[in-house]
């Protein structure tokens, strides 16, 4: 009896004494709280600007450590995978790992299909879950995810979710399943988005083309022209008719019987020119080798379609008019510029 009183006699007094001692921090909070604000030196701010900036560079650098180990955990597994078989494999993983099967099928992803945006991906310090998430769509998807990502925008698993057309666990119903004007949005939004991923993967692809083209200039060789067409011209036609669907508004035919067309952009901008030039380039009048190609490619060509590709700003004098009002006046009507 006497070890419980004594407890809680004890207890008793420990109370009284928090009791007055946040009594007493009141009152000292009260009587000093219009002398308690203390400037800040500049110095105390530069300080602690550095201090983060320093705890920011570090979560990027292991941010990007942590990118880089789950391409080389890929290709770990992916060469694992070649020598185990299949329904062997999950067994072997749980002798010494605790990956999962899924689980190394996701880094096995990012190393097969994201191979070729690694540099892109790895720079602006990517989480692996952002990859696991690409790593499932098609290539002209992946390829536009990476564009956005490589403009600076910051991706997250929601983000690739919805460029890749995943229906969110409550959104049960299609876009193509919902009335009104409501509807109608959501299904010409599936459908641009659709249609951009495309077009960007096409636009990749014939950037790459040209490039690669080019490079025997710097060994004092031939561009082969030939080989060149015979690479982009149809890309660069299924280009100009995505880019037609995507931004070019619907002009009346000159009868009422005749159905609509795309009209072409507004002249003098940016993606006019980009609209001409994939004209161009789906037909068979590009320019002589000897007069104008390599200079066409080079001041044209290429920085078009990174403004297209990498968002980079676009400075050139345009010929793109005069080469396209050339293909016109020799019948090139059949599609629409």
């Amino acid at each position: 009896m006497y070890g419980i009183g004594a407890a809680s006699h004890e207890r008793k007094h420990m109370n009284t004494v928090i009791a007055l001692s946040g009594h007493n921090h009141k009152k000292s909070l009260g009587a000093s709280a219009a002398t308690a604000i203390v400037p800040v030196s500049s110095q105390a701010i530069q300080a602690a600007d550095d201090a983060l900036r320093r705890m920011r560079e570090k979560l990027v650098a292991l941010t990007q450590r942590s990118n880089m180990h789950a391409f080389e955990l890929g290709e770990t597994f992916a060469e694992a995978k070649a020598l185990v078989p299949e329904k062997k494999f999950g067994q072997w993983l749980k002798q010494f790992t605790d990956y999962t099967v899924r689980s190394a099928w996701n880094y096995i992803a990012v190393h097969e299909r994201l191979q070729d945006y690694r540099e892109p991906l790895l720079a602006h310090a990517v989480m692996p879950t952002v990859m696991f998430e690409l790593a499932k769509g098609e290539p002209a998807e992946i390829a536009a995810v990476v564009a956005r990502i490589d403009a600076g925008e910051r991706i997250r698993v929601k983000d690739v979710k919805a460029a890749l057309g995943v229906p969110k666990e409550k959104d049960a119903v299609s876009p193509l399943e919902v009335g009104g004007i409501t509807g109608l949005r959501k299904a010409a939004q599936l459908k641009t988005d659709q249609d951009v991923a495309a077009f960007h993967g096409l636009a990749t692809s014939v950037l790459k083309a040209v490039e690669v083209a080019l490079e025997p200039l710097a060994k004092k060789r031939r561009v082969k022209k030939g080989d060149l067409q015979d690479a982009v011209t149809y890309d660069c036609r299924h280009a100009h008719d995505l880019l037609n669907s995507i931004a070019s508004p619907l002009q009346p035919g000159i009868s009422a019987h005749l159905n609509w067309r795309a009209a072409k952009l507004p002249a003098d901008t940016s993606w006019r020119k980009v609209q001409a030039l994939l004209h161009a380039m789906g037909g068979e009048d590009w320019p002589d080798y000897s007069t104008a190609l390599v200079p066409w490619l080079q001041d044209e060509v290429v920085p078009l379609l990174r403004f297209v590709v990498h968002g980079e700003p676009l400075v050139l004098e345009a010929r793109i008019a005069a080469v396209e009002d050339k293909a016109t006046a020799q019948g090139e009507l059949a599609r629409v510029a």
